[in-house]
């Protein structure tokens, strides 16, 4: 178990074949959808801050994840689980994470965990990793996961999430609307993206920003949102809250 303190008690887990969990489809983002737009981060400068592309972390990862030099393509050897890994730095409030399935693997149950911690990487000693994000890491505090939809982890696909200064996650995949995927992430303190390439999925890439130039901002608030106050402290769904 991480060095981190226990959360109170959460929603029970819906398990699926594995034991692990296996949500609902996330709803569509209906209303007022721009609000639900991110920002295009990959590196580069965002209301004259300064954003160092988003790479996996180098330590802080699963007994079973192996990475390129580069950081940006993580695979998992064997199994279904111990292939949590977190992002290397900060992410941003609107910031989206970007994610190319590269490998899915048939005979399992359960598919891509995506999610954020206000727990640095750096910190996390990688003996000590669970194996599983849901439930192992959303039973702690700081830590907020939930499943992406096997129907939507196919080969070739790209996911994007990212949280808003509302503590709410929503996901797309490929071009599609975003849809919301979660809620009550505490947005008042620093969040690494986590990602567990769980189940049938085998293997993910990072990707950078949509456009080259300058990331893009929504037209309804200011561009580099860092941590905004703010957050919804209702559960929503299960296996989703570390509170």
């Amino acid at each position: 178990m991480l060095n981190v303190s226990p959360s109170a008690p959460s929603f029970p887990c819906s398990p699926d074949s594995l034991g692990g969990p296996f949500p609902s489809t996330g709803h569509r983002c209906r209303r007022k959808p721009k609000r639900c737009l991110p920002i295009q981060c990959g590196g580069g400068v965002a209301g004259g801050l300064a954003i160092s592309p988003l790479l996996f972390h180098p330590h802080a990862k699963g007994s079973q994840i192996v990475m390129d030099p580069a950081q940006k393509m993580v695979k998992r050897l064997a199994s279904f689980c111990n292939a949590i890994t977190f992002s290397n730095r900060a992410v941003s409030v609107y910031e989206q994470v970007r994610l190319k399935i590269t490998k899915k693997q048939c005979c399992w149950s359960g598919a891509l965990r995506l999610g954020f911690t206000s727990k640095d990487p750096s910190r996390v000693n990688p003996e000590n990793m669970p194996k599983y994000a849901c439930p192992d890491l959303v039973s702690q505090s700081g830590f907020w996961a939930k499943a992406l939809p096997e129907e939507f982890a196919n080969e070739g696909s790209v996911v994007s999430f990212w949280v808003d200064k509302k503590g709410r996650v929503f996901y797309r995949l490929d071009d599609s609307s975003p849809m919301l995927f979660f809620s009550g992430v505490r947005t008042t303190e620093p969040l690494w993206a986590l990602i567990d390439v769980y189940g049938i999925t085998r293997g993910v890439q990072l990707l950078g920003r949509l456009y080259p130039g300058r990331p893009t901002t929504t037209t309804w608030g200011p561009p580099g949102r860092q941590h905004a106050t703010g957050h919804v402290p209702t559960l929503t769904g299960a296996c989703l809250m570390g509170a």
